[in-house]
């Protein structure tokens, strides 16, 4: 019997969870999904969890990897913020934070800043709880389509036509209610935020049966030991 396992991905209204037993859920908090998803051996999150303090090109060893892999989907790996910046409440002061952190000198999108919430969320809960990281993966859902896939050069744009039909046909072969459910979302959610969910919980079975690849395959911590890693 396969372990049941969950794939965790922002949406509005907070995170929306895509277990293996068959169930899709939105929880307005993380600490929410880790509720929701108690019973779960591994749960995957498309969201960054170790944090640089310096910021150097290109972010992480694992933000690297990923684009390198994905080539020229390589564009949808942001690179997350140092800590320092994470506490900033306006974009101006997390940028001048985050290019303080450095000689780089390096600032941040508004797009990454505009996911400053949600990763001080993850950031907050996994630093008061250490051991959750064994059980907390991060996960990129486009290198999780590209070996589904079996495509090296990556997918069409997931907003496509053509790449929403293609990461739907891919994930229906593994979750046989994700047409529907991407059709009717649960409430506070997109069918963009359905399929990168379900896309997350195949990697998370992936770990789970420990035959996930990990970016870099020797991560390393961050100051509050938190593992760099993306899986796929």
């Amino acid at each position: 019997m396969r372990p049941l396992v969950a794939g965790v991905d922002g949406c509005r209204a907070g995170w929306v969870i895509a277990r293996s037993d068959g169930a899709t859920l939105v929880a307005p908090t993380f600490a929410d999904v880790l509720a929701a998803a108690r019973d779960a051996a591994v749960i995957g999150l498309d969201m960054p969890i170790g944090l640089l303090d310096r910021a150097v090109p290109g972010g992480r060893d694992c933000d690297r990897l990923a684009r390198r892999l994905l080539g020229r989907r390589g564009c949808c790996v942001f690179t997350p913020p140092v800590r320092a910046a994470l506490s900033a409440r306006a974009y101006r002061t997390a940028l001048a934070a985050n290019r303080a952190s450095s000689a780089a000198r390096l600032g941040i999108s508004i797009e990454c800043f505009g996911l400053f919430a949600k990763l001080r969320e993850v950031d907050e809960v996994l630093a008061a709880a250490p051991t959750l990281a064994e059980r907390v993966s991060e996960v990129h859902p486009e290198l999780a389509f590209r070996e589904m896939a079996g495509a090296p050069e990556g997918l069409p744009p997931k907003r496509s036509p053509a790449g929403r039909a293609r990461r739907l046909a891919l994930l229906a072969r593994r979750f046989p209610h994700v047409r529907a459910t991407a059709v009717r979302p649960p409430r506070g959610a997109r069918a963009d935020d359905v399929i990168d969910a379900h896309a997350v919980c195949w990697s998370a079975a992936r770990i789970a049966r420990r035959r996930a690849v990990c970016l870099p395959a020797r991560p390393s911590h961050d100051a509050r030991g938190l593992p760099m890693a993306i899986w796929y």
